[in-house]
């Protein structure tokens, strides 16, 4: 992402409704399927500004964490929003971290970005650090056709179906325990203004701004709400569609 990019997120994370969503819908997957105990080794692959490891301290306050980012803008955020936490600069495709170390890896809209040139590379190297019985739990923008220039803002390289994502996770020799769409309940509306800006997606000139902008108080907590509701609906059942495809994959034990 650009710059200012970062610095949009650092500002609106912890209250934005995706961002809150996201990291609510994480952290119900995690403890769900990975069940980390207090002493567990965490690593948050590509952890941006640092909402998503602050969500993880809040859980775990005796877990050990790491955080590694590609951009040096990312870190700056991210020091500053977890200080005692290990950070540093790193890809998805080359770990800085021994085999087998760690218990949960989380990576969230990462392996989409024209900056990994290789998605079951880095799975592969993703899947290469977590111990024996460790989680990966992903996320990832869905469906191809929902390219817009909020893609063009973001350098998107690549859009996922459900599918495709749990072959990436056999490929790299961990098991599929869940892969799901969500976003799916506002998933026409938004779908209908991606498709509208389409045409937006190829032209020249500097990059747009992402969808990621303040929004008004109500409209915000009205998409923070129905998002909750859907966090609610998908502990029990699935959803066919989506604008976001999360998995969780599993180490299989020797």
């Amino acid at each position: 992402m650009e710059a200012q990019e970062y610095a949009t997120l650092r500002r609106l994370e912890d209250h934005f409704w995706w961002y809150r969503g996201l990291h609510a819908i994480v952290l119900d997957r995690v403890f769900r399927f990975g069940r980390p105990d207090g002493q567990a080794q965490v690593l948050d692959a590509g952890c941006g500004t640092g909402g998503m490891l602050r969500r993880l301290r809040s859980r775990l306050p005796e877990a050990a964490m790491m955080g590694i980012d590609f951009s040096p803008h990312a870190l700056a955020h991210a020091h500053v929003t977890e200080p005692t936490t290990r950070l540093c600069r790193g890809s998805v495709e080359a770990v800085p971290a021994a085999s087998d170390r760690f218990d949960l890896v989380v990576s969230l809209d990462v392996l989409y970005h024209a900056g990994v040139t290789s998605d079951a590379g880095a799975v592969r190297e993703l899947a290469r650090t977590l111990r024996p019985g460790g989680c990966l739990v992903l996320n990832l923008p869905a469906f191809e056709a929902l390219r817009s220039s909020h893609d063009r803002a973001i350098h998107t390289a690549r859009r996922y179906r459900r599918s495709g994502v749990e072959e990436l996770l056999r490929q790299a020799g961990l098991e599929p325990v869940r892969v799901d769409y969500w976003n799916g309940f506002l998933f026409p509306a938004l779908a209908a203004v991606r498709w509208l800006r389409r045409k937006d997606v190829e032209k020249d000139g500097p990059p747009p701004e992402s969808d990621v902008r303040p929004l008004p108080g109500p409209i915000n907590a009205t998409l923070t709400a129905a998002l909750a509701v859907e966090r609610f609906w998908l502990r029990f059942g699935r959803l066919p569609f989506g604008l976001s495809v999360l998995a969780v994959g599993r180490k299989p034990q020797p």
